[in-house]
């Protein structure tokens, strides 16, 4: 009996480590949903894949039969990710349970992979029709329960083997059940609060852009590593009449308005961000590949033609641009550049981009 229950408790620590760790990895993705990305619902699926595989192999034996807590990694990939990922988990298993094969009676391990596949079939359908998470956990432990039940019955077992195994495996499944149910909403919930506190440390609240600690740790990053980098400084002109005029809640959506089209005009790589008040900032990493100075035309050109419509009309707005690029100066001189060049931008006339020159 001690055994038998040291075995158990040693399953229970590794769900409770391998979900840990999945979610950890996976915090940025949470929650994870039957509709997430599908690379999302195949690693959470290999996750709980790897989990059943070594709780089969530190499971109890019984004339053939793999007494353990898999149908928990199943219950959970079934319960967050979906078909998808509960069909990669239940793949995975059977791939192992058939190289694992010792030369048991054929028979054991056919029952073997019938059960799972019945188990794994089943549970798609339950997913199907019970949306409610709660109750489908309990449903499909209950069938994996039964299931183990049905195979114990069919197979030749002593009633000291009843005593020993059985009781102690549906104790301890409905225990870990509760448990581990309890354990993923907190881990998940846990994550799913830690990306959101991440995301409002690093992001500027009103036009969803990075913030200035984001920009300085990616030119912090660029200096260290050398590279051909450039900056370019924004500022919306004339942007404190729009507040006088029409009020501080149309000022704010012209900014949100020009973060989209800076969004939509900067290459992928690109760090663009509010730098305060109207101002913005974009961080190339490859001046080789993309030319800031280019760019900066493009994107005053492209603010110029898309006026920010409102209710009743269209508001025409400019953006001036001061352009800079990496040598081997300090960021901070970098910085100072492209503002004296934004500043020679709004002098001349504002709507267009200087590129600074010593």
């Amino acid at each position: 009996m001690l055994t038998t229950l040291n075995i158990f408790f040693l399953n229970i620590c590794i769900i409770f480590l391998i979900l840990s760790f999945t979610f950890y990895l996976l915090r940025n993705r949470l929650p994870i949903q039957q509709d997430s990305k599908l690379s999302t619902r195949l690693y959470f699926g290999f996750a709980n894949g790897l989990t059943g595989i070594l709780l089969i192999h530190n499971s109890i034996i019984i004339n053939g039969a793999f007494i353990d807590l898999r149908l928990l990694p199943l219950a959970l990939s079934a319960l967050y990710g979906g078909p998808v990922s509960i069909v990669t988990t239940g793949f995975l298993l059977m791939f192992y349970r058939i190289v694992i094969d010792t030369g048991e009676s054929m028979t054991a391990l056919q029952t073997s992979i019938l059960t799972l596949i019945s188990f794994i079939i089943l549970v798609l359908l339950c997913t199907r029709f019970i949306k409610h998470k709660a109750a489908l956990f309990t449903v499909i432990v209950t069938i994996g329960s039964l299931l183990v039940l049905i195979r114990m019955l069919m197979s030749d077992t002593a009633f000291q083997a009843w005593q020993l195994i059985f009781a102690p495996y549906f104790l301890i499944t409905i225990l870990a059940s509760l448990l581990f149910y309890r354990l993923s909403r907190m881990l998940q919930d846990h994550f799913v609060l830690y990306s959101y506190q991440s995301y409002l440390a690093t992001t500027d609240q009103l036009t969803r852009l990075a913030n200035r600690h984001v920009i300085m740790d990616k030119v912090a990053t660029l200096e260290q590593e050398r590279a051909p980098w450039g900056v370019i400084l924004f500022d919306l002109d004339y942007f404190k009449s729009v507040n006088d005029q029409y009020g501080h809640a149309v000022g704010d959506a012209v900014l949100r308005h020009f973060s989209v089209l800076l969004t939509q005009e900067c290459p992928q790589d690109t760090t663009v961000g509010r730098y305060g008040g109207e101002e913005f900032i974009a961080i190339l990493p490859n001046t080789l590949r993309v030319s800031p100075d280019q760019l900066a035309e493009q994107i005053v050109a492209t603010v110029m033609r898309t006026p920010f419509v409102m209710q009743d009309h269209a508001l025409e707005i400019t953006v001036s641009a001061g352009v800079a690029y990496a040598g081997h100066q300090s960021a901070s001189v970098v910085f100072k550049q492209a503002d004296t060049a934004l500043y020679a931008a709004k002098q001349n006339g504002r709507n267009q981009s200087y590129v600074y020159t010593s």
